[in-house]
C-alpha cells in the first residue's frame, strides 16, 4: 500500500465516519434499560426465567411455546406435560433449571458470552436433577450459546453425561444445543404475536426491550442495517470500486493500514499505563505481579504484603472493569476464609476470583484512554482506595 492510498482511505474513513455519525444521531432517541445494567450470563438467565415462568389462569404459553422450539431442535421427543413447573436460577449452580415436581427437568446452561466450560459440569448438574427423584429419561440438557459456534467440551459432557443423555455418534439425544442469534431471537420475535399476553403491558414492554437488545448484540437491528447498506455505496462509489478484484485489494490495504494503527495505539496504550498507572503505584510502595495493557483489555496484579496465596487483580471483561482477590490455583484458601469473602464483595467464587466486583464508572472506551492520558490521578486513587479498602477488610484472613 502506498503513501497515495493510504491518504484517500483516511480521508475517506473520515467522510464515512461523519455520515455514520449523523446517520446514527439522526435516529429515533433509544434507551435500553438491559444495556444500562450488568448483563452477565446470570442476568440473562435470569431474563428467560421471568419470561418462561408468565402465566394465565394455570397457563404457561411462553414456556410451552419454548419447550416446542427445543422439541423442534433436538434428536428426540421431548416429552414434557406443563403443569405446575417451578424455575429456578443458580439451583445448585444451575443457570436455569425448569422442573415440575417430579415428572420432568430441563437443565438450561447458559453461554451467552462463550464462557468456558467446567470440568463435569453437566454430569454434576444431572446428578443433582436424578437425586430430585426425576425419572432419567425425563431429563433434558440445553446448551444455549451465543450464536452457535461454540461446542462443549468433552471435560464438562463427560462420557458418563453422554450415556445418561442417550449421546452417541448418531444422535445427540436428550442433549440439545441452541443459540441466541438462531433460535432465541426469532422465538423471542414470535412471541410477540401471542394471544395471551395482548393484553399484558409489561411483559410485551419486556420482550421488545429484550429483543431489541439482542438485536443490537448481533447487528441485527434494522435501522444499523440501513445505514450500514448507505455507507457500502458511499464506499463503493468513492472508490470507484467496480469489480470484486478491486474490493478484495481495498480490504487488503485497510487491513494493513488497520494493523499499523491498532499496533501503534497498543504500543502507546501499553507505554501511556506503564508510566501513569504502574510507575506512579510502584512509587507509592505496591509491588506489581503482572500486567498488560491494550486497546479492548486491561490486566493488572497486585501483591499485598500479608498475603501468601492470593494477589489483587483488575481485569476487563466486554469493556467492563472489575476487581478482585484472584486465589493461586496451585494453593487453596480455607473454605471459611472463601465463605468470609461475602462480607467484602457482591460476587464470590470457589476458584480464581475467590471474591469480586465490578470497578463501577470505568468502561474500557476510548474517553477512558483520553482522560488516563489526560488526568490518571483519579483513576489511581480509586485503584488504591479499592486496595486499601480489601486490604483492611480482609487482615484477619489468611490469603
Amino acid at each position: 500500500m502506498n503513501e497515495e492510498n493510504s491518504e484517500v482511505l483516511l480521508e475517506l474513513a473520515r467522510e464515512l465516519n461523519e455520515l455514520y455519525t449523523s446517520k446514527k444521531d439522526a435516529l429515533p432517541y433509544s434507551l435500553n434499560i438491559i444495556s444500562e445494567l450488568r448483563d452477565d450470563e446470570n442476568a440473562h438467565s435470569r431474563i428467560l426465567r421471568g419470561l418462561l415462568q408468565f402465566n394465565r389462569n394455570g397457563r404457561y404459553p411462553i414456556l410451552q411455546s419454548f419447550v416446542d422450539c427445543v422439541g423442534e431442535l433436538a434428536d428426540c421427543e421431548v416429552d414434557v406435560m406443563i403443569n405446575k413447573p417451578e424455575l429456578t436460577n443458580e439451583e445448585n449452580r444451575i443457570d436455569l433449571l425448569i422442573k415440575d415436581g417430579k415428572a420432568y427437568a430441563i437443565i438450561i446452561e447458559n453461554k451467552i458470552w462463550n464462557a468456558p466450560d467446567q470440568g463435569s459440569q453437566i454430569e454434576r448438574y444431572i446428578d443433582y436433577v436424578e437425586g430430585l427423584g426425576i425419572p432419567k429419561r425425563k431429563i433434558y440438557v440445553v446448551y444455549l450459546t451465543q450464536d452457535g459456534r461454540k461446542e462443549i467440551s468433552d471435560c464438562s459432557l463427560t462420557p458418563k453425561a453422554k450415556r445418561f443423555l442417550g449421546c452417541n455418534n448418531r444422535s445427540d439425544g436428550r442433549f440439545v444445543c441452541m443459540n441466541y442469534e438462531d433460535d432465541i431471537m426469532p422465538w423471542l420475535d414470535e412471541l410477540q404475536n401471542l394471544e395471551e399476553i395482548k393484553d399484558e403491558p409489561l411483559m410485551q414492554s419486556a420482550i421488545i426491550q429484550y429483543v431489541d437488545y439482542l438485536k443490537t448484540v448481533f447487528d441485527a437491528r434494522k435501522e444499523d442495517i440501513e445505514i450500514e447498506n448507505e455507507l457500502e455505496e458511499q464506499l463503493m462509489d468513492k472508490l470507484h470500486i467496480k469489480s470484486l478484484q478491486e474490493l478484495l485489494q481495498t480490504w487488503e490495504d485497510v487491513s494493513m493500514l488497520e494493523d499499523i494503527v491498532s499496533s501503534a495505539t497498543n504500543n502507546r496504550i501499553n507505554e501511556l499505563c506503564e508510566k501513569k498507572i504502574c510507575n506512579v503505584l510502584k512509587k507509592k510502595g505496591y509491588t506489581i505481579k503482572a500486567s498488560e495493557f491494550i486497546y479492548n483489555y486491561f490486566y493488572l496484579e497486585i501483591e499485598v504484603p500479608e498475603w501468601n496465596k492470593c494477589w489483587w487483580a483488575m481485569e476487563s471483561e466486554r469493556n467492563k472493569l472489575y476487581s478482585g482477590v484472584w486465589c493461586d490455583p496451585d494453593n487453596k484458601v480455607a473454605k471459611k476464609y472463601v465463605s468470609m469473602m461475602k462480607i467484602v464483595f457482591d460476587k464470590t467464587n470457589e476458584k480464581g476470583y475467590i471474591g469480586w466486583d465490578w470497578f463501577e464508572d470505568y468502561k474500557l472506551n476510548d474517553d477512558f484512554w483520553i482522560n488516563l492520558e489526560s488526568h490518571s490521578t483519579k483513576f489511581i486513587n480509586s485503584i488504591v482506595n479499592e486496595l486499601e479498602r480489601v486490604r483492611e477488610a480482609t487482615k484477619e484472613m489468611k490469603l
